[in-house]
């Protein structure tokens, strides 16, 4: 007798769902319920990684990317104004051996002293200094055009980010673990199994 409500209490017991208690909302009722839930939506996202870069992934939590993201832009930032400075340098010194149409009275000279960024100043023409300032220009605007792609992979990464986030089928699978306890006439005893059924809702 005192086997038959033993297995009656575990059987009663293993009945639960187990989906319907979960094992970490007995133990933290109270934490649960004084903390705001920080729902995730990716268009929120998105938005606020076009609106300034980095915004998207501090809105997502994903603090450890903000300096990788500040790295990036910091750096193209340094590279661009390094160019930038250089292409206004050798452009007025082009400016100086070229030809002025709004002035034929005006000879350029041959050749410009230029002081190098290593103290040393050379002689340069018309080719050379168009040769060194179109370079500068070119890598400025290649610079630019980083800044943008930077920007975009920006964005793309705040969306994919938010969307794993909301990643979730936990609502949609339950588990349901259910004990049997049948009488069996040909060996007169008691015989115990365990059914498991899985549900996906719709």
């Amino acid at each position: 007798m005192r086997y038959l409500v033993f297995f009656l209490v575990v059987w009663l017991g293993m009945s639960i769902d187990l989906r319907a208690i979960p094992v970490d909302s007995v133990a933290q009722k109270d934490s649960v319920v004084a903390k705001p839930v920080h729902k995730i939506i990716p268009r929120v996202a998105t938005i606020r990684s076009l609106i300034f870069p980095g915004l998207g992934q501090a809105y997502n939590r994903q603090y450890w990317k903000l300096p990788l993201v500040a790295g990036a832009f910091v750096t193209l930032g340094v590279i661009a104004n390094y160019n930038q400075e250089r292409y206004q340098k050798y452009r007025a010194f082009y400016y100086i051996v070229s030809p002025r149409a709004d002035d034929p009275k005006y000879i350029p000279p041959s050749t410009v002293s230029v002081v190098y960024e290593d103290g040393l100043a050379r002689d340069l023409d018309v080719n050379q200094l168009k040769r060194i300032n179109d370079g500068f220009r070119r890598n400025r605007d290649y610079t630019y055009i980083g800044m943008v792609v930077a920007w975009a992979f920006n964005v793309i990464d705040a969306n994919v980010s938010a969307h794993l986030k909301t990643f979730d089928v936990s609502d949609d699978i339950s588990l349901r673990v259910k004990p049997i306890l049948d009488f069996d006439p040909l060996s007169k005893g008691l015989v115990s199994r365990v059914t498991l059924s899985l549900n996906f809702k719709k």
